[in-house]
């Protein structure tokens, strides 16, 4: 009798604990090309970012292009195009959950301006 009751809870337990083991990596670059021409700097990354619950993705946007400001310096009129996944497994799967294109102070811009 006690053997039915845990039953049903082991695979909610499961599915917790892959959820928080998701949840606390970092987020992972898997991929980043950059074009420079005299005036402008366009990166293009793509970055997993292992989380299933929702992202703030303008405040992911400025944390990452702080961080790769500080990493990679300083070039002239920068704009990066973010390809954000999920989880690798959206990755391999090609689901792509959103696509950003920010300046070099993290503020997202609809068009690359010269």
């Amino acid at each position: 009798m006690k053997k039915k009751k845990w039953l049903p809870v082991i695979p909610v337990i499961i599915l917790l604990l892959i959820i928080c083991m998701e949840e606390a990596k970092p987020y992972e670059v898997l991929s980043s090309t950059i074009e420079s021409s005299p005036n402008l700097t366009e990166n293009e990354i793509t970055l997993v970012v292992h989380s299933l619950l929702p992202i703030d993705t303008d405040e992911l946007a400025k944390e990452f292009i702080e961080n790769h400001m500080r990493l990679n310096g300083d070039r002239p009129n920068q704009y990066f195009e973010l390809e954000l996944y999920r989880t690798s497994l959206h990755y391999k799967s090609g689901k792509i959950y959103d696509t950003i294109l920010c300046n070099e102070k993290g503020e997202r811009v609809s068009e690359v301006l010269f």
